[in-house]
């Protein structure tokens, strides 16, 4: 069994999302953390030296078997307490352009649509911009 090791970068960043770098792919464990220590003095990774990673990877097999899903967020009808609002929740892009809504539910919310409901949603824009919007079941 042959494997090879990958040496990522991965910086957090709250605006802008997870910035994720391939740094290079290595024979062995200690060659990739040669290579950290080669890298770890350079501009950029030298302010986040806690986000390289290093994978163990064994050669010709597959290591993502699942597929994957588009989650988007939505804004849906929630009651809380109450008084009704609408409240982001996640949800997965369908191919067919609806949305199935993900959970979990709070216990102290009641969503129109619960998890597992399909729903069809409109743009809407509000004082912060535009947002999806779930208008009714699919």
């Amino acid at each position: 069994m042959e494997q090879v090791y990958l040496l990522h970068h991965v910086r957090e960043d709250d605006e802008f999302g997870d910035d994720a770098k391939l740094i290079g792919v290595y024979r062995s464990r200690s060659s990739a953390e040669r290579a950290i220590a080669r890298l770890s003095l350079q501009p950029g990774f030298r302010d986040y030296p806690a986000g390289f990673e290093i994978g163990e990877y064994e050669l010709d097999r597959d290591h993502w078997e699942e597929g994957f899903v588009r989650l988007i967020g939505i804004l849906i009808p929630v009651e809380k307490d109450g008084v009704e609002k609408l409240s982001a929740v996640q949800s997965e892009l369908l191919t067919d352009g609806t949305f199935e809504v993900i959970g979990p539910m709070p216990e102290d919310e009641i969503w129109r649509y619960p998890p597992g409901t399909i729903v069809q949603c409109d743009v809407q824009e509000d004082e912060n911009g535009e947002a999806l919007v779930a208008v009714s079941r699919a």
